[in-house]
């Protein structure tokens, strides 16, 4: 997973970077917390003073900046549309170019549309010709090839930025980003330990948290992301992005009650937030009301296709009985899942889990994890392997594979169902049981499709 950028309406996730900015009022007010809570990650962060920083950046690098954290700066459709004037008249205007580009980004993030990716590369390779060391511009690349899923261009991207600007916050963010989608975990989180240290911020909080959930450090990472939460207590839209990551990690804990407080917290900072709103039909179905949480994810749907809130739909209309309005909401899946292969967006890993998990293609959808796998080699692309090995019945293979996955003792109820399932089909009933009690220890909301297959493996 990575951690993604808000959008109007998932993160990032798509996939990327947790956005925010700094507050000085937070540092003067909150630096003992912020130490405390942070220099404990791997031992670098906050254990000097923090860099020196160039002069402030001019108001086009603030817009920037904000832009490749995420945030809207205000009516986005509004600003492309001012900026399109802007290099329609002035050609070879650099700086219009990069906002553009950037702009189309967070487009994509507030829409669903990823036919704004090749829009926003456009923008920034005409930037780029014209004024080849701005970082800014090579961040965006970089940012936008995590987000087509291409981690190898992003890294490279993101070192080249590095290398035009040292005090760079936002490409170091990306660094590491695409370092664990790589599963070089050792450099990703060098590079977000020295994130926090360049710049304490929403931005190096919000990664802090999900460094510490991967390493299975689950209450230390609600304590970084509570640190995030207030670092973007000033602006609506910082908040809820912040408050729904707080969401999901109550809810990955199995804690329903803090995870609705979180997400109804969200919209009322920023009413109508379509990421909120999925959080609190997550919470509905894993209470069971079924209903009730298609109601809520066919809004967010409609404000929002992204295919993992389609799936999300589809799955609570298959568990209430309702068939023929599930298998639509699986076709739209596919629709979106071909929309983004369309606009530049590697979509092995998420096509393979959704053909595994619905029982489509399991053949074709082993060789599509194998791929990710050999290209990506991270936790979450292990999983997929090691799930699509057992669904072709080579459980020996996907034991292995599972070992991988759970490498970081990383407290994730479905990778760790997975192994359970695998262990259970090479016969080893003691040890599979251990691993789907340990699964639903960990959270017993962790799949409407496979609670009840747990449970029943279980009786």
């Amino acid at each position: 997973m990575t951690v993604e950028g808000p959008a109007p309406g998932g993160g990032p996730l798509v996939p990327l970077g947790a956005m925010g900015m700094t507050r000085r009022r937070l540092w003067i007010a909150g630096v003992a917390a912020a130490l405390a809570a942070t220099a404990g990650l791997f031992g670098g962060a906050f254990a000097g003073e923090p860099a020196a920083r160039p002069a402030d950046a001019a108001p086009a690098g603030d817009a920037a900046e904000r832009l490749l954290q995420g945030f809207a700066a205000g009516d986005t459709a509004a600003e492309i549309a001012r900026l399109e004037q802007r290099v329609e008249a002035a050609p070879e205007d650099a700086e219009g170019l990069m906002l553009l580009g950037l702009a189309y980004q967070q487009r994509a993030r507030e829409t669903g549309d990823p036919s704004f990716y090749p829009r926003s590369e456009e923008a920034l390779r005409r930037s780029l010709a014209l004024v080849v060391d701005n970082d800014l511009a090579v961040t965006g690349l970089a940012a936008l090839a995590a987000s087509r899923h291409r981690f190898g261009d992003a890294l490279a991207l993101a070192e080249r930025a590095r290398e035009l600007n040292s005090f760079s916050a936002a490409a170091l963010g990306v660094l590491g980003d695409a370092l664990v989608e790589l599963g070089r975990y050792d450099e990703a989180f060098a590079a977000f330990d020295r994130m926090a240290g360049l710049k304490p911020s929403l931005t190096s909080y919000a990664r802090v948290s999900y460094a510490r959930e991967l390493l299975g450090r689950s209450r230390a990472a609600v304590a970084a992301m509570e640190l995030a939460v207030r670092a973007g207590s000033a602006n609506a839209e910082n908040a809820a992005w912040t408050l729904v990551q707080l969401g999901n990690l109550h809810f990955d804990m199995g804690r329903l009650r803090p995870a609705e407080r979180a997400y109804r917290e969200a919209l009322a900072r920023l009413p109508g937030y379509v990421h909120a709103r999925a959080g609190v039909a997550r919470v509905e179905a894993a209470r069971g009301r079924h209903d009730r949480a298609a109601t809520l994810y066919r809004r967010v749907v409609d404000a929002l296709p992204l295919p993992q809130y389609a799936i999300a739909l589809a799955d609570v209309l298959q568990v209430s009985g309702r068939e023929d309005e599930a298998k639509e909401a699986y076709d739209l899946v596919g629709v979106i899942q071909q929309l983004f292969r369309a606009n530049g967006v590697r979509t092995e890993t998420e096509t393979a889990l959704f053909d595994l998990d619905h029982e489509r293609n399991v053949a074709d959808a082993l060789a599509r994890a194998r791929e990710a796998v050999r290209l990506w080699p991270s936790i979450y692309t292990q999983d997929v392997y090691a799930w699509a090995l057992y669904k072709n019945g080579r459980c020996g293979e996907a034991r292995r594979a599972s070992r991988l996955a759970l490498r970081l003792s990383t407290k994730d109820a479905l990778k760790i169902f997975h192994r359970g399932m695998i262990e259970l089909c090479l016969g080893h009933r003691a040890a599979g049981r251990r691993f789907i009690a340990r699964a639903l220890e960990i959270n017993p909301y962790f799949s409407v499709l496979y609670v009840p297959v747990a449970r029943e493996a279980l009786r």
